[in-house]
């Protein structure tokens, strides 16, 4: 069987659908006839929204007739930049039996594949948008504890944000150390109160300030930066590598004003010190 992983969330974990017996059988002569759609796995390409398709080859208990994998990688990567029509393909499959991805999230991966360019938005405002004084900062260049593997698909951005790394797939939600259960969608509201759950606060603290920025794709998804070194914001979408820079290649000097994709919602500024837990 083949399974299809939609690369598009940061905090929550990506929507997955597997195909139909004749949607495998086209996906595999799909590539036959043209290999070059494959690309690797290990490829992390994009940044927030849309970064195209993990296509992963599950076992199953009988081969499906017509369809033979032996000439697949065991997981590869489909779209995020190349073949707008495997991409397209690949999208209306989802239609079929997966509720996870609604007409929204359609529409707007749609219109991604179809327009993958965009005008650049500049960085204007630069400065922290805050009062604090961070004495536990962590490098904003040096991103390889996080940017290899097994780290780098086991963690999301709200593992970044309170500096929790895990071996093992983790992907924390806001609340789930404290117990509680972030509702979909995530919004500003629900989603702080699971990170106030958590012991996040939105004043400064006595030592080690670890501050973060929450933002909200409306309906869909939330998404977390943290200061680092030298005033400069950091984040890491999903299971994509931790940078220092926005969906326009841009440095972030304040979350607020840099280009962040479809997190378009602004929520605010939170604060805690570097015994913080945010997962159980």
């Amino acid at each position: 069987m083949l399974q299809v992983e939609l690369d598009i969330f940061s905090g929550r974990p990506n929507p997955k659908w597997i195909l139909t017996p004749n949607d495998e059988r086209k996906m595999v002569d799909r590539i036959q006839s043209d290999p070059s759609l494959v690309i690797p796995a290990s490829t992390r390409v994009g940044g927030l929204g849309y970064r195209g398709y993990i296509i992963e080859v599950l076992k199953d208990a009988e081969t499906r007739k017509g369809a033979n994998h032996s000439s697949l990688p065991q997981s590869f990567r489909i779209g995020g930049g190349n073949n707008k029509d495997a991409s397209l393909w690949l999208l209306d499959t989802s239609e079929k039996d997966n509720p996870e991805v609604d007409n929204h999230l359609r529409e707007i991966t749609d219109k991604a594949i179809r327009n993958p360019d965009k005008e650049a938005v500049s960085n204007v405002n630069k400065g922290l948008m805050m009062s604090c004084a961070n004495s536990y900062l962590t490098s904003s260049t040096d991103f390889s504890p996080w940017n290899v593997a097994p780290y780098i698909s086991s963690n999301n951005c709200y593992d970044f944000a309170g500096n929790c790394r895990y071996s093992s797939y983790n992907f924390a939600q806001p609340g789930r150390h404290s117990g509680y259960t972030l509702t979909f969608p995530p919004n500003c509201s629900n989603t702080t109160t699971g990170i106030q759950s958590d012991g996040w606060f939105n004043v400064c603290q006595s030592a080690n300030n670890l501050s973060i920025a929450l933002v909200i794709w409306p309906g869909q998804d939330f998404h977390f930066y943290r200061v680092c070194q030298n005033d400069i914001w950091c984040h890491k979408p999903g299971n994509t590598p931790a940078r220092n820079y926005d969906n326009s290649n841009n440095l972030i000097y304040n979350p607020q004003t840099c280009d962040r994709g479809p997190y378009t919602q602004f929520c605010g500024y939170w604060y805690a010190n570097n015994s913080l837990i945010i997962v159980s």
